[in-house]
């Protein structure tokens, strides 16, 4: 084997082996860390594909809950939003192992160790060795991608497929051959289906097939083949889910919802609170930006530019929810990678003389430290448990009722709660109406976290369970409400 290869194989395992190592930090955690409302989901969708049918096209979630925008009852607590990809591959390593969520997180963190590998294949063919070799360390080492590359959702393996799109349509390209054609199209495809918004990588797509083909591609029958496949697979699964209103939740918000597209609040957001702040924690975003401005070879050309401009184009289509959920910018940090990588070379090849030389080596690694520092600043406590409680009553629930029990465990609609009880129910309770309704519908225990006068109602009329400082169960069955 040429040595060249070997030292880039011992690399590029090396690179893997640290991400992974990173992503483990707290690997055990229960679902109840940042943004756990939405790891419950994913993840209940993942626990009930192992324990009851695995049908990927009807993904089930836990709650009884009314999500979608009209309030239809959804009876059979379909949560159709992505295709359930991810949740069906944590499901086959449950079912060959045991459910247990530290495999699921494991799942996540293999797709993200594995996009910095095809991170710097993909950077590789438009840079040099070094800003390649630069782009997937930055991508292993971010502390904002260390938490969110061990989170239980699909963006690690929407990043993945992402990734791996851009990597094959260039091999596809350069090659134009059928076969790279397929694995593009069905790639991209199932980057559209884990989430949509890979739609937008059309945009440097089309960059390399113009500048390869100009306008000549109209006529080129692999570029069809490309757009048909990834497009027919988004079109056929949002058709299907279509049929199910029920199960989807409204989702129209995350484009524009208060207007606050190109406002100065969007901008202050997007710019100064997770870009500079949280995603490349000042050093890296010093080195983001001399990435931008740094020389292009000419067999870059604008690819990189036309990769960022696309994700700054998702990010302002969907300007409510990039403003809401600091996780939605995970699609800005392979290629937010690749700007500091350059920018780190670019500050390299500065300077004349040695002591010049030193100074600008000194700075660009200066700039990466204060990067990681200020980076685990901000994400550190977002592995923080805030409310074991939940845990707690969650594992009591598990422990006191039976398999087929319908818990109510009101948390806000949050449906973290629900998940540590490991049982179907509703995520929410408002007032007495709504615990009719629900009772009628076959509840049968509710579990509360706080008190209030709902809970101080029940615990009044019906038989408790258990009740301590930081719970309270109840049998719904026997209950003697005044009329």
């Amino acid at each position: 084997m040429n040595k060249k290869v070997l030292i880039e194989i011992i690399f590029l395992i090396a690179v893997f082996a640290l991400s992974f190592r990173l992503r483990t930090y707290k690997i055990d955690n229960p679902v109840a860390d940042w943004h756990s409302w939405r790891q419950a989901d994913t993840a209940a969708v993942a626990r009930n594909f192992a324990k009851e049918e695995f049908n990927l096209l009807y993904p089930k979630a836990h709650n009884f809950f009314k999500q979608s925008p009209g309030d239809l009852a959804n009876p059979n607590r379909y949560f159709l939003n992505e295709f359930p990809f991810y949740n069906a591959v944590v499901a086959l390593v449950y079912k060959n192992f045991s459910i247990n969520e530290a495999y699921a997180r494991l799942v996540s963190v293999f797709f993200s160790s594995l996009t910095a590998v095809f991170l710097y294949l993909l950077v590789k063919r438009y840079s040099s060795k070094l800003t390649a070799g630069l782009s997937a360390l930055f991508f292993a080492i971010i502390p904002y991608n260390i938490y969110y590359g061990r989170v239980i959702m699909p963006d690690p393996t929407f990043i993945f497929f992402s990734v791996l799109s851009l990597y094959l349509v260039t091999l596809w390209v350069e090659k134009e051959s059928w076969l790279w054609a397929l694995l593009s199209g069905l790639s991209l495809g199932l980057g559209m289906l884990v989430k949509p918004y890979a739609i937008f990588l059309g945009l440097p797509i089309l960059y390399l097939v113009l500048r390869k083909w100009s306008f000549k591609a109209i006529i080129k029958p692999q570029v069809y083949l490309v757009g048909l496949i990834s497009l027919a697979m988004l079109g056929a699964w949002r058709w299907h889910i279509n049929q199910y209103p029920e199960g989807m939740f409204g989702s129209e918000w995350l484009i524009n919802a208060t207007d606050i597209r190109f406002k100065g609040a969007f901008f202050r957001w997007i710019i100064f609170d997770r870009m500079n702040r949280l995603i490349f924690a000042t050093g890296g975003f010093v080195l983001f930006w001399l990435g931008v401005i740094a020389k292009r070879s000419k067999k870059e050309g604008l690819f990189f530019l036309m990769w960022l401009l696309s994700v700054f184009a998702y990010i302002s289509y969907f300007a409510m929810g990039n403003v809401t959920h600091d996780y939605y910018q995970m699609p800005i940090v392979p290629i937010g990678a690749v700007l500091m990588a350059k920018g780190f070379v670019f500050l390299l090849k500065k300077g004349e003389g040695l002591v010049a030389r030193l100074l600008n080596i000194s700075l660009a690694l200066s700039f990466v430290l204060l990067m990681l520092a200020f980076g685990w600043y901000e994400v550190r406590g977002f592995f923080n448990i805030n409310h074991p409680e939940i845990v707690a009553a969650g594992k009591q629930i598990d422990k006191l009722t039976p398999q087929d029990a319908k818990v109510i465990a009101p948390y806000d609609r949050d449906p973290a709660f629900l998940y540590q009880t490991n049982r179907n129910g509703w995520s929410g309770l408002r007032n007495m109406e709504e615990l009719e309704e629900y009772m009628a519908d076959g509840a049968t225990h509710y579990v509360s976290v706080k008190t209030d006068d709902l809970t101080n109602t029940i615990a009044e009329n019906c038989q408790v369970l258990e009740k301590t400082e930081q719970y309270l169960i109840a049998d719904l069955r026997e209950c003697h409400f005044e009329q």
